[in-house]
């Protein structure tokens, strides 16, 4: 008689296939932080302009304001406001039109950017703009053209954009730059703190070439909080210090923003 020998399995057996449902895993995990890091790259933040388009099919309405004060004796304040359009007709290019006011200035605005790199794929965000105000920098009643470079990436929770903008006055020698970064961190999903600056100067005018000159640059900068209180919904809020254009002080600014994804 045969004696029964009892069957052990080893605790090994199974392991590609526990490891090919860990690899999924981490790979749906991936995905999902894509998805999170993607929903606050595309969204325009307060200074800086966003470096991935929405998907396609979205309508966005978006809005803000704020007020700066000017360091002159006796102290002055600035305000504005803005609203904004976008619709994207197909992946990758978006277009929206809108309405600002400041200073006592006011008009419309155009704006097209379409992606060319996506950090899924490329493992960086690059989308490229143009964009018509009816009122540029180089002062009232003077339009303006505007090149846009937006490069943006997430590091795990860490947020980076950079924007890069060149402006050229409609009908006048006026051209001026620009620069607009942004780093954040997202606490959650839903909750990212930051850093936004920038600095836009004129680079050229009926005298011709001439290099950056602090009292004829535009400077911003302060912390930020973006907050999005449900999917389609989102705030942002800024507290820093601004110079205006042919001052020499800075003052304080205050900036607030929405965007309701339709």
């Amino acid at each position: 008689m045969t004696p029964i020998r009892p069957t052990w399995k080893s605790p090994m057996r199974g392991l590609p296939q526990w490891r090919s449902t860990r690899s999924l895993l981490t790979l749906l995990c991936l995905l999902g932080a894509r998805d999170s890091f993607a929903q606050m790259l595309d969204v325009d933040a307060l200074l800086v302009e966003a470096s991935a388009v929405p998907g396609q099919g979205t309508v966005r309405l978006s809005g803000g304001g704020g007020g700066q004060t000017v360091s002159t004796d006796p102290a002055q304040g600035e305000a504005s406001i803005a609203g904004s359009v976008l619709w994207v007709p197909f992946k990758g290019f978006g277009g929206d039109v809108g309405a600002y006011y400041q200073a006592g200035r006011s008009g419309p605005s155009a704006r097209v950017r379409y992606q060319f790199l996506s950090q899924g794929s490329a493992g960086i965000d690059l989308t490229l703009g143009a964009r018509y105000k009816s009122e540029g920098f180089s002062g009232p009643g003077s339009g303006e053209v505007e090149a846009l470079l937006a490069l943006g990436r997430s590091f795990g929770q860490l947020d980076l954009i950079l924007n890069l903008v060149w402006g050229w006055e409609v009908n006048g020698p006026g051209q001026d730059a620009e620069i607009k970064a942004l780093v954040g961190w997202r606490f959650t999903d839903n909750v990212r703190l930051g850093l936004e600056v920038r600095a836009q100067t004129e680079v050229h005018d009926e005298d011709g070439w001439k290099g950056p000159q602090m009292i004829a640059t535009d400077l911003r900068a302060g912390p930020t909080l973006f907050w999005r209180v449900s999917r389609p919904l989102s705030f942002q809020v800024l507290v820093g210090v601004g110079k205006p254009v042919n001052v020499n002080g800075a003052g304080l600014l205050a900036l607030g923003s929405f965007a309701l994804d339709l």
